[in-house]
């Protein structure tokens, strides 16, 4: 009998220590270099306010507060998306960068050194000829 209750102790135990959800926050910063090595502007929305000349570099600076998991470079959460702000190639007709919105196009990609809590990122962008050759026209 002793060995039921002792039984049916550990399976209430586990039970309720596996509904328990942990939720921790991770504040992140990031220093993102925007260069324009295309030979026309890119220009972002009004919200951004980023011209970017041929030739030239922009720094961009963000932070967020992340819920779940601990992200790392390959998984940084870029506040572009999600604040639908728009990167534009200034040619004949105005094409869409879109894969500005993704991280696996970014390079030197580095998680920097804490500064207390807030884990440290920079990241590196290229509008290039061939991203703009590949990019849409903007609706």
């Amino acid at each position: 009998m002793n060995n039921k209750i002792f039984l049916a102790i550990c399976t209430l135990i586990m039970c309720f220590s596996c509904n328990k959800e942990v939720e921790t926050k991770y504040t992140t910063v990031a220093t993102i270099y925007l260069i324009n090595e295309t030979s026309v502007v890119v220009k972002a929305d009004d919200v951004l306010g980023y011209v970017i000349q041929p030739g030239e570099t922009v720094i961009h600076l963000e932070s967020n507060t992340l819920d779940g998991d601990r992200p790392s470079v390959d998984e940084y959460f870029l506040s572009f998306l999600y604040n639908k702000n728009e990167f534009k190639y200034e040619d004949n007709e105005l094409k869409c960068e879109s894969k500005i919105f993704s991280i696996e196009y970014y390079e030197n990609k580095k998680e920097l050194e804490k500064k207390g809590d807030t884990l440290v990122f920079e990241f590196t962008f290229r509008f290039t000829e061939e991203k703009k050759d590949e990019a849409e026209v903007c609706n």
